[in-house]
């Protein structure tokens, strides 16, 4: 075995942990709150030591940074995924959001974890700093993927892209906080298609 493979391990490891760390982080933030967690419950959920747990991160609020870059990295990645060949769709504003309402569908563990956050931000400044830094990231990048779109579609907008991205981002949020104490076949199911599709055709030309 090479020396590369031997030293490969040990990061292979860590990032493995980490990797279950944050899945164990989603489910008890989502069951349990995230003021109410401590490190203990997390690391009960998965099977780890609290050496463990600090081995990988300082604080809860520095693994909720890690989550959320995970989870919104995630989300985004598909969203670019389906978007790839707008151009060649003959109607890219309705095949956009087609596309993307799989993925818009939020996974209810992250919901509840990342509004858990949210709430703990309000009342910690610190928090609520780095949940901007991490909110400004995710609009960026959102931001980022309108532009690209728009370049390859030769769509134009209405209004500046980090508006639309901030408003798109404020509705999913909402729509995804309302959907979590619903059911999925409710009388509104259909919300998020029919806002999206209205929002679009009104600031595109």
């Amino acid at each position: 075995m090479s020396t590369d493979s031997l030293e490969a391990r040990p990061k292979r490891r860590r990032a493995d942990t980490v990797e279950r760390l944050l899945d164990a982080a989603l489910e008890t933030f989502a069951d349990l709150g995230f003021a109410a967690a401590s490190v203990e419950d997390i690391c009960r959920r998965g099977g780890f030591t609290r050496g463990a747990f600090y081995s990988s991160f300082r604080t809860k609020d520095e693994l909720f940074a890690a989550l959320f870059a995970r989870e919104t990295g995630r989300e985004l990645g598909q969203v670019e995924q389906q978007l790839a060949g707008l151009e060649h769709e003959p109607d890219p504003v309705a095949a956009s959001v087609e596309r993307c309402l799989s993925v818009f569908r939020a996974d209810r563990s992250w919901v509840l974890a990342r509004t858990e956050f949210a709430l703990h931000a309000a009342r910690h400044p610190e928090a609520a700093r780095a949940l901007r830094e991490h909110e400004d990231a995710l609009l960026a990048r959102v931001t980022a993927i309108i532009d690209d779109t728009l370049g390859r579609t030769g769509l134009r907008l209405t209004l500046p892209a980090g508006q639309l991205a901030r408003i798109l981002l404020a509705l999913h949020d909402g729509l995804a906080l309302r959907d979590a104490v619903r059911t999925p076949d409710g009388p509104d199911a259909d919300l998020e298609r029919i806002a999206l599709l209205r929002l679009l055709r009104a600031v595109t030309d």
